[in-house]
């Protein structure tokens, strides 16, 4: 039976993952019960994040789509374990992380994603040579690492670009447009690209500009995650130094929407925002 009316974000991550494990073995629901021996309401539920599963079975159900020993099911694991309703942390690591994965199955499940980015361009919007730039920067980066990091991160670009995308609002510092990441031809066609998403219709775009630079006390980056039904979920996903910090807790969610909104309401509209990006792009 289901253990609680509402999903928490902890459990939408399990299900949304064995869900996909699910699919990439192309396997029905109808199947996989028939199968495993489970009932299609229990599976059903369980993708849905309606109900718990407890760490052992989670392992066993794991063994049964394939999904072996890695980041993924360490991840997995290690939310099953968590108690309900608590944040959990991520550490950041030379590879693809929990902390990454956990974040990509979330923009996977979101109807809105907010991001505000005080020092570099927002992950889902960076082109392939300035996050490569970004991720040679660190302890111990081999070329094998970066490669298979950069080429994770544009694979969870492609959220904004299928058919069903999240709304995605972003606010980044006007400072942001002026670091030189990469080298002048890298950044030309990285504002470039700004400039390309920003006129997708589920994209909006602003600049909180240097007169405005009082405002960048409030935060660090962040991202609020509104996540599709079922239940009325947002998480915020908060970068700190050496890791990321996943929130999902009521009042702290409400505290950040609301710096969120202080730091829109500061920056530059889309258009004029827009406009600042181009005039930008034109000189670089």
């Amino acid at each position: 039976m289901p253990s609680r009316n509402i999903p928490s974000a902890r459990l939408r991550r399990i299900g949304s993952a064995l869900r996909q494990a699910r699919e990439n073995r192309g396997i029905t629901i109808e199947t996989a019960s028939r199968r495993y021996g489970r009932s299609t309401g229990w599976f059903s539920t369980l993708e849905n994040g309606l109900h718990s599963i407890d760490r052992q079975e989670l392992a066993d159900l794991l063994d049964f789509y394939g999904v072996l020993d890695g980041p993924l099911r360490e991840s997995l694991l290690h939310l099953a374990s968590h108690k309900p309703g608590k944040s959990w942390e991520r550490a950041y690591e030379g590879r693809i992380s929990a902390a990454a994965l956990d974040l990509a199955g979330l923009e996977k499940d979101a109807e809105l994603i907010r991001n505000f980015e005080p020092c570099v361009v927002p992950g889902l919007l960076q082109t392939p040579d300035y996050a490569r730039t970004l991720m040679a920067i660190g302890p111990a980066r081999s070329i094998r690492n970066i490669n298979a990091l950069v080429a994770f991160r544009m694979a969870r670009q492609k959220v904004l670009t299928r058919p069903d995308p999240p709304r995605y609002v972003a606010v980044i510092s006007e400072s942001v447009l002026h670091h030189q990441v990469g080298g002048l031809d890298v950044m030309h066609a990285q504002l470039r690209h700004l400039c390309v998403a920003a006129r997708w219709g589920n994209v909006a775009l602003h600049v909180l500009p240097n007169s405005a630079g009082s405002y960048l006390w409030l935060a660090g980056p962040f991202h609020l995650l509104s996540l599709r039904p079922p239940g009325n979920l947002t998480v915020s996903v908060v970068e700190q130094f050496t890791k990321s910090l996943f929130v999902e807790g009521e009042k702290e969610i409400a505290l950040h929407e609301e710096i969120f909104s202080l730091l829109l309401d500061a920056s530059l509209d889309e258009d004029a925002s827009l406009k600042l990006i181009e005039r930008l792009a034109s000189r670089a």
